[in-house]
């Protein structure tokens, strides 16, 4: 007869109880799925808006030129970007706004809501985005008004000398030109609007707040004085 083979057995090492959980020793301080904080998707920079909007697929913006909110921002430094003097410029525009007064003007531009201004970090959250201008129009723009302007002046001999002659067409008359027009536009008007409910909402939360803990310590102080006034019974 042949040897019989021998026989073994498996020993389980580890937590008994079994389940894929038991084996993690850190399984404890994982944080559940309905507690973990998920953060929006990332923004796409090549996002592009187009104005006018037939225009969508037909204009030819590579030789615009850039305006950065920054350009005209009142609030920002001359290192960080500012172009324009804190006379002339304007306090926080935002890339809708400069879009809403190149409308205004009937000047073609492509609005890229996500870009970001590499000389200017906080921007890049604060109030990031760009717009693209086609100064080629704004130039067009500008000669048809100088010559609504040499009909109705009588005096053509002297203009080119006189203070009230339009200026040539640049990229700063036109940011000037913005930064007048964006005070009065809806976006800007709205948004503010919305930024003064939030703070005063704030507000409210934060006297509420106040008020809450002012009550509930001055409750704790009378619990702790109203306990300590009891003693045992007196002895007669």
């Amino acid at each position: 007869m042949g040897k019989k083979k021998g026989s073994f057995r498996v020993k389980q090492v580890g937590p008994k109880g079994g389940g894929a959980g038991s084996l993690n020793p850190l399984a404890e301080l994982m944080i559940p799925p309905e507690e973990m904080i998920t953060l929006p998707p990332k923004p796409d920079p090549n996002t592009m808006h187009f104005w006018p909007l037939h225009e969508t697929f037909s204009m030819k913006y590579k030789n615009f030129n850039v305006l950065w909110p920054t350009y005209m921002d009142s609030t920002k430094s001359v290192a960080k970007g500012r172009r324009l003097s804190k006379d002339d410029s304007v306090e926080e525009p935002s890339v809708y706004e400069i879009s809403e007064a190149l409308q205004s003007l009937q000047i073609r531009h492509v609005l890229q809501p996500f870009k970001g201004y590499p000389r200017d970090v906080e921007s890049r959250w604060d109030n990031p985005g760009r717009v693209l201008v086609d100064m080629d129009g704004y130039k067009r723009i500008h000669v048809q008004d100088v010559m609504e302007f040499d009909i109705d002046n009588d005096d053509l001999t002297d203009m080119e000398d006189s203070p009230s002659a339009p200026s040539g067409p640049t990229k700063i008359t036109l940011m000037r030109e913005l930064a007048k027009r964006i005070p009065h536009t809806q976006a800007r008007v709205k948004r503010l609007e919305e930024k003064e409910l939030e703070i005063r909402l704030k507000k409210q939360k934060e006297a509420e707040a106040t008020r809450v803990a002012a009550a509930s310590k001055t409750k704790s102080n009378t619990g702790g004085l109203s306990q300590g006034k009891k003693k045992g019974k007196k002895k007669r």
